[in-house]
């Protein structure tokens, strides 16, 4: 083989190794986006609790299910990308809330390092405390004084069932709230996310992500055939 057909075909594996190595990252990147990130299909499905499924007996596909068009992680600067709600609805009259609540498992490494906490936490422990939140206009004739807190009440709800399951990257959590109404005065609907280790309700949420404000528009949340099922199920009995 002569010197000059060397250096082509040493260029030409470097290529292809190169070529390799942009495909595997791309794979990686669709791997994350598509599969990784899927929500699992134990959590997928609304839970079918008596106060649904009765609403859903009196109601049929008259059932409003709705949502809005909010932010889907925490984005503030000390905790951004730290927890996220990838879906959530609204059921009026089953005056109930259901969310799916996840976080990456290097959310664990940041609380470690955020609590000065001597190692991270395991994947499989239950290490956050996950209550909604509605805000109330106690002045509702007067929004100009929403920024004072004297004029804003809240109400704090915990949730009555949840649903969990753990994949490579993510925990989920499928979380009921039941007796969540939304009167004319309600100004927001937040979930609060608090480490069990530090529960202080008085304090700064650990995380805090909005569902409802009363300014947005509402979208209609689509049943999935799961969630069709699960209803269907449920008031079969």
């Amino acid at each position: 083989m002569s010197d000059f057909r060397k250096p082509r075909i040493v260029g030409r594996i470097v290529k292809g190794l190169l070529g390799l190595f942009v495909l595997f990252v791309n794979v990686l990147i669709l791997w994350r986006v598509f599969f990784s990130a899927s929500i699992p299909d134990t959590v997928k499905p609304l839970t079918v609790n008596e106060h649904l499924a009765t609403a859903y007996e009196q109601y049929g596909d008259r059932l409003t299910l709705q949502y809005q068009n909010q932010k889907s992680l925490t984005y503030a600067t000390d905790n951004a990308g730290y927890f996220g709600i990838p879906e959530y609805v609204f059921i009026p009259e089953a005056n109930q809330v259901q969310i799916v609540f996840r976080y990456n498992k290097s959310t664990l490494d940041h609380l470690a390092e955020d609590y000065g906490l001597a190692e991270v936490p395991e994947k499989s422990g239950e290490w956050f405390d996950v209550t909604l939140v509605k805000s109330i206009d106690l002045t509702p004739d007067n929004r100009d004084d929403n920024l004072d807190v004297s004029t804003i009440s809240t109400v704090r709800y915990q949730p009555t069932a949840s649903t969990r399951e753990d994949t490579s990257l993510y925990t989920y959590y499928r979380f009921v709230f039941d007796g969540v109404v939304l009167e004319d005065e309600a100004l927001g609907v937040f979930v609060d996310v608090y480490y069990k280790g530090d529960l202080d309700y008085t304090k700064e949420a650990y995380g805090t992500l909005c569902l409802y404000d009363d300014l947005s528009e509402w979208l209609d949340y689509n049943l999935s055939s799961a969630d069709r099922k699960a209803l269907k199920a449920a008031t079969a009995q």
